[in-house]
């Protein structure tokens, strides 16, 4: 892989997590690495046990002339493609950029997906972050899937990403248990059904505990395995729940790490206005990235 890495120039990075979305975060305001290269460099690096191991990759770049915002964010599923939006990944950007003084706790950045705002805990001990996130779309609900005999409805909605809600008694008992290879088989079938072609969609099995809680499980497109969380799957969950008249905002959303993000947003019919997302962004480790990081 032709990249800027020698033993004398290492790529520095931060390693975060969001609520249990891992990513390895880079400043990429010079450039340093070249749009051709960066596919194949997630790739490489976000390989576990092989690499420093992640669910996606945050740059932070230089936003488009004209702009109004503190930065650009880039955000890189692990398989290499580009994602429009990732909500954990947002948070996780925000506080770095805070934290390496590229903007104040709070600030406003570009993403493929809008103009997203960011509020940054002032403290820097404290990993909590919360983002207004772009208008998402509306809900498409009744979309029925028959995957090996196994039928369910599924609500589609559009939060930066696509993504696809169903709701059942007991998620932590749907089709195995955490990344089993049962559920990940399943969650797959979903992502490519026809009845979410040709992009295709993220997967969230959904639970309601109570008025203002929801369990969910995630199946990610882009990382192709159930993931510990997902910011914007959590959006997506909480405004599906709400105009299925299950839950009403705000709603805490437990994602499969054991921990919360919380979705606030005002409901007029079945759009969602107003969207805030909050949980925390915690720095994890700080390396630099060498070139036997991305041997084959």
């Amino acid at each position: 892989m032709n990249l800027p890495i020698t033993s004398n120039q290492l790529i520095p990075f931060v390693k975060m997590s969001g609520s249990g979305n891992d990513f390895v975060v880079i400043d990429n305001r010079s450039g340093r690495l070249d749009p051709e290269v960066i596919p194949g460099f997630v790739r490489a690096i976000c390989r576990r046990r092989l690499s420093i191991g992640a669910d996606g990759a945050v740059l932070i770049e230089q936003p488009d002339p004209g702009l109004e915002v503190d930065f650009r964010f880039h955000y890189v599923n692990a398989d290499g493609t580009r994602g429009e939006m990732c909500g954990n990944g947002a948070m996780c950007g925000a506080r770095f950029a805070v934290i390496q003084g590229i903007a104040r706790d709070e600030c406003r950045f570009q993403t493929d997906a809008g103009i997203v705002e960011a509020r940054v805990a002032s403290d820097p001990a404290d990993p909590a972050v919360s983002i207004v996130m772009s208008q998402p779309g509306r809900p498409r609900h009744g979309n029925e899937v028959d995957i090996d005999g196994r039928r369910g409805t599924y609500s589609a909605i559009q939060v930066g990403v696509p993504h696809a809600v169903t709701f059942v008694d007991d998620p932590d008992t749907f089709i195995g248990g955490f990344a089993s290879p049962e559920f990940n088989a399943y969650g797959r079938a979903v992502r490519l059904h026809e009845a979410f072609a040709p992009a295709g969609t993220n997967v969230n099995i959904a639970g309601v505990r109570n008025r203002h809680t929801i369990r969910m499980r995630t199946y990610e497109r882009g990382v192709e395995d159930e993931t510990f969380a997902c910011g914007t799957g959590a959006i997506a969950t909480a405004i599906v729940g709400a105009t299925l008249g299950l839950v009403s905002a705000p709603v805490s959303i437990i994602v499969s790490s054991g921990r919360t993000l919380t979705v606030d947003f005002d409901l007029d019919g079945d759009l969602a206005t107003n969207v805030t997302l909050g949980g925390n962004a915690c720095v994890v480790a700080r390396g630099s990235i060498g070139p036997d990081a991305l041997i084959e």
